[in-house]
């Protein structure tokens, strides 16, 4: 593990045009890009929900325990009474939540989704008075209910940030936050081959195969369509560095990492894009803690070759997969892992925590 105060280094300055898009640009044509249909979505989140790594409560600590050590409120964590999970999909992060939170909103801009997260609610044991639900774009938050301006004491935002206007999001969040209330960011890439010898040989064949279906649904819609997800994708794969706090706004900016020398945050390498991709600048400022660590047992899967295909096809909900053409790269995957044979995965991911001030 590595802890580092950051004293920044920038990156080369892109262009003003490129630098604008990331900090600024709405990308109102990927907002919405789990287009799931009300006969669809039920099987997809079913799938989506097993080949996805499970968040232990380990993770969910490093939240609680900095908001335990920054909150303007250090009482017991029973004392917490509003969380908002922002993004909510399939409401598995909300249930976990409503472990420790008297009530937590579950909001989500795609209606199909708050469905889906209401019937998964209604079965997790938990009562249902302890949830309610917003439809809404997370920068529209407040626009909804000016009301709930300071109610939240953690605003919980997992795999969402990068598709949100960045300015707009965080100006949402620290207006809907306690003073003294916990901000969570986090993000995490595709599943890697954790086993070094099998990563030299079978992770470039996995990624070759999703960056084959991604390719269909970024490629061939358009400049515009493509250069919002390369935005994205530049985003994420700079490890959500280019997130900025404002010094005036935020306290206690802490940024977990884990796997990132060895694996690719994103879900498709620039290869799906079929342009190469920029790192935006960093906006890790003058004392940021920066937590390094290298766990190749982090959220660890054991998958045989028909697990893994699992995978694949839930990490995204396309239309359609054209499998044809990567038939001969599952064929010599499946020689290189073992026909039958179990092999074990990990995750590279990021988890961004501040304070409002």
């Amino acid at each position: 593990m590595r802890v580092r105060s950051h004293c920044p280094q920038r990156v080369p300055f892109i262009s003003h045009h490129l630098s604008r898009h990331f900090r600024t640009t709405g990308l109102s044509d990927l907002k919405n890009i789990w287009k799931l249909t009300q006969q669809d979505h039920s099987n997809y989140w079913t799938g989506y929900l097993s080949t996805r790594p499970k968040y232990t409560d380990s993770f969910y600590d490093l939240i609680y325990n900095h908001h335990a050590t920054h909150s303007r409120n250090r009482g017991s964590f029973k004392s917490l009474s509003v969380a908002h999970d922002v993004g909510a999909g399939p409401g598995h992060v909300a249930a976990k939540l409503a472990a420790r939170f008297s009530h937590v909103v579950v909001s989500d801009n795609n209606a199909s989704h708050l469905e889906y997260a209401k019937r998964f609610l209604s079965r997790s044991g938990i009562p249902q008075s302890s949830f309610s639900y917003v439809s809404s774009r997370a920068e529209d938050l407040l626009l909804k209910d000016p009301g709930k301006a300071g109610s939240a004491d953690l605003v919980a935002c997992a795999l969402t940030f990068p598709l949100l206007d960045t300015l707009p999001a965080l100006q949402s969040f620290h207006t809907l936050l306690k003073t003294g209330g916990t901000l969570a960011i986090w993000f995490y890439g595709r599943a890697h081959f954790a086993e070094p010898e099998y990563a030299l040989t079978c992770q470039p064949l996995l990624d070759e195969i999703i960056d084959h279906h991604y390719a269909g649904v970024i490629q061939g819609h358009g400049h515009e369509h493509l250069a919002q997800w390369k935005c994205v994708a530049e985003r994420i794969a700079c490890g959500l560095d280019y997130i900025p706090f404002s010094e005036t706004e935020w306290a206690n900016v802490t940024r977990y990492k884990w796997n990132t020398s060895w694996a690719g945050l994103a879900f498709f390498t620039e290869r799906a894009c079929g342009c190469p991709l920029d790192a935006p600048p960093s906006e890790i400022k003058q004392g940021e803690i920066v937590i390094e660590q290298e766990d190749r047992k982090m959220w660890e899967m054991s998958w045989n070759i028909s697990q893994l295909r699992e995978f694949v096809k839930y990490i995204f909900p396309f239309e359609r997969m054209d499998d044809e053409p990567v038939r001969p790269l599952w064929a010599r995957l499946e020689r290189e892992v073992g026909s039958g044979q179990q092999r074990l995965f990990s995750w590279p991911a990021v988890l961004i925590l501040a304070t409002k001030k």
